[in-house]
């Protein structure tokens, strides 16, 4: 018996699902980030505590590499290798669903942009989500701090070399570099929401994470565990710490929250709503 399909062309995947419009992005991400605005306190503690510990193994591996192969490659090969492994802790963040500060500070100023939320719940959210970050990623440092000599796999003059850039920028830098990768971060979570696929998702995060390592941007989440490693150590003071946090938080802010929140909010808003054809429904009007 032949088949009903046969002389018709298959729908490839894609075909079957068009691309989200940039209203389905919007309220896509709007869901999520009201979700997040109306959750209660201990939840997102926890959950901005366990992205602070996972973001750390992204500064582990970078770590391991630089330990391992520094000296066997030329430097720009070991600096590519370590780029490579600075997206690995965004991985298990995003995909886990954990709360991470940079994401949010795009994310949740769209419902309060389109008066579904206040800027009250808005402050909420970031200030406890920032916080139990940097608490998580300063567990995670001590842990590398004080277990480095104990751990074959790493060593712990490479803890210090993986911030040492960073370190030597003065705050005006710190500002401007913090904002590049504060509108990296934003891009990504744009095209995250975009995406459909798990392995479209992890692709997007690789390449915009891995520029941000390869470039040597600051991410006051990841830059915290890297530094404030050097103040366990003994190797700078506390307040060059802060000095260093201050800026990179504030660049990471605007540049998520301007330059892809604002901007890809109003390019929406204004762009007039587009209509959203089911292929079902072709189906079903013939």
């Amino acid at each position: 018996m032949a088949s009903p399909n046969k002389g018709k062309p298959n729908k490839s995947h894609d075909e079957q699902r068009p691309q989200k419009s940039q209203q389905q992005i919007l309220q896509h991400t709007e869901e999520a980030a009201l979700t997040q605005l109306d959750r209660n306190s201990m939840g997102l503690s926890i959950s901005g505590f366990t992205a602070g510990l996972d973001i750390g193994f992204s500064v582990l591996l970078m770590t391991v590499v630089i330990s391992h192969f520094t000296g066997v490659f030329s430097p720009p090969v070991v600096e590519l290798m370590v780029a490579n492994m600075y997206p690995i802790g965004f991985i298990f963040v995003i995909l886990g669903r954990s709360e991470l500060f940079t994401e949010h500070t795009t994310l949740a100023i769209l419902p309060v942009l389109q008066k579904l939320s206040n800027i009250k719940k808005l402050l909420r959210l970031w200030g406890i989500v920032y916080f139990s970050n940097i608490l998580g990623g300063i567990i995670f440092a001590l842990f590398l701090t004080y277990f480095a000599s104990n751990l074959n796999f790493l060593s712990g003059w490479a803890l210090s070399d993986v911030s040492k850039k960073m370190l030597q920028y003065n705050w005006q830098t710190l500002l401007f570099s913090a904002m590049l990768a504060g509108w990296m971060m934003g891009l990504l979570a744009w095209l995250v929401a975009a995406s459909r696929e798990t392995i479209s998702q992890i692709v997007i995060i690789w390449i915009v994470t891995a520029s941000i390592g390869l470039c040597g941007l600051p991410h006051c989440i990841v830059g915290n565990i890297e530094v404030v490693v050097n103040v366990f150590r003994g190797e700078i003071s506390f307040a060059k710490y802060l000095s260093f946090m201050g800026p990179v938080t504030l660049g990471n802010a605007i540049g998520g929250l301007f330059f892809v929140g604002v901007l890809k909010f109003s390019h929406t808003a204004y762009s007039g709503q587009e209509k959203v054809i089911d292929p079902e429904s072709i189906g079903q009007q013939e």
